[in-house]
């Protein structure tokens, strides 16, 4: 099984290649670094990461150069935890889609956004692009967009290598049970939310199931974005246990389940098998939380994205594009990081040195 070990920092060095072609005006360089939202917990690294950038910026730099961090406000709900305008289809991006106007109006050089989402945002980031701003996106993308390059982890691969993985711990036969976001109908039901990371992320687990004929996929479960204090993604789990006791692995596209609160008490069927040995996991996303599920034995392989990457390597990418008008890409590959047991530790200790050059041991548990 091929491990993807790229280094964290992908772009650190470019300060030091470009300096032969610095702008000799001396003109100021601004970049707009733009998150999801406030309530989006994945952006703690990424900030750091713009943080640290900026620094570097500052003190490298032959141009003064200005990093706005800007978070998004969070979208207002009912009492019902409902959009106040259920008919705007575009309601949840608003808040993010006048942070990008302002910017485009400020006349920003760059801008860095985790976009949420890539059609309700395709126009106004086709028009900071014709007003000559360069624009990268990270995490959520706009791929019918202008935009310069997107930075992000190929979710249909990564999907694929953790199903690969999934299915070596399971001895490649058994039952499993795939879990991954979606919405709430108005009738009350599910559908799976129209995200680009989730739609590829499923296609991925689809595709490498079918390598496996003696798996199969007993039940797909939504898991609802993305209030971490109700307990919704860990019941649907313990119902599909309560459903069929055969089911022996989890699959968690979306993984809110490893961070919702009292996950024994709440699913007590799933702690009981996975103490034993019985049930194997495997999921997207190293946050603090999930790191601490693995502990307890919940999950057996995480596949963390770059998180840090959102922050450092799309700030010095974009400085880049405009200090130098450096040829990029339309994907911009960050690759992941595979953590299991035996390697959680150095994990750790990479994210709170904020350094992430010094590779991880491979998975003991994979080929």
């Amino acid at each position: 099984m091929r491990h993807q070990t790229f280094s964290g920092i992908l772009l650190a060095t470019s300060l030091l290649a470009c300096s032969d072609s610095e702008s000799a005006t001396g003109e100021s360089i601004t970049i707009a670094y733009i998150t999801h939202n406030k309530c989006n917990r994945f952006h703690d690294l990424g900030r750091e990461g713009a943080r640290q950038a900026r620094a570097e910026l500052a003190a490298t730099s032959a141009r003064p150069v200005e990093v706005m961090i800007l978070d998004p406000e969070c979208p207002e709900l009912n009492e019902n935890g409902d959009p106040k305008d259920p008919d705007d289809e575009c309601y949840f991006s608003r808040p993010q889609m006048a942070v990008l106007e302002d910017v485009i109006a400020r006349k920003v050089d760059a801008i860095s956004v985790d976009v949420f989402d890539g059609v309700c945002e395709n126009d106004i980031i086709n028009r900071a692009v014709d007003a000559g701003i360069k624009v990268v996106t990270y995490g959520g993308d706009a791929p019918n967009s202008k935009r310069h390059t997107y930075y992000g982890m190929d979710n249909k691969a990564a999907a694929a290598f953790l199903m690969d993985a999934l299915a070596t711990i399971n001895g490649k036969t058994g039952k499993i049970a795939f879990q991954t976001m979606m919405e709430e109908n108005r009738d009350g039901g599910y559908t799976p939310t129209a995200a680009g990371t989730f739609i590829d992320r499923t296609a991925g687990f689809s595709e490498a199931l079918k390598k496996y004929p003696g798996m199969t996929n007993a039940a797909t479960l939504p898991c609802l974005c993305c209030d971490y204090q109700d307990p919704f993604c860990t019941q649907q789990a313990q119902q599909a246990l309560e459903d069929d006791p055969e089911i022996t692995g989890f699959f968690f596209s979306y993984s809110k389940l490893l961070g919702e609160p009292d996950l024994e008490a709440n699913a007590p069927l799933l702690a009981e098998k996975a103490m034993a040995k019985e049930i194997h996991s495997v999921a997207f996303d190293t946050l603090p939380e999930y790191l601490d599920r693995m502990r307890a034995g919940y999950v057996d392989v995480l596949l963390g994205q770059k998180l840090f990457g959102w922050g450092y390597d799309t700030v010095m990418l974009a400085y880049d594009l405009v200090n130098t008008d450096r040829r990029v890409d339309p994907f911009t590959d960050a690759g992941w990081y595979v953590v299991c047991p035996n390697n959680l530790d150095e994990f750790e200790r990479n994210t709170r040195a904020m350094d992430y050059r010094t590779p991880l041991s491979d998975c003991s548990l994979l080929p």
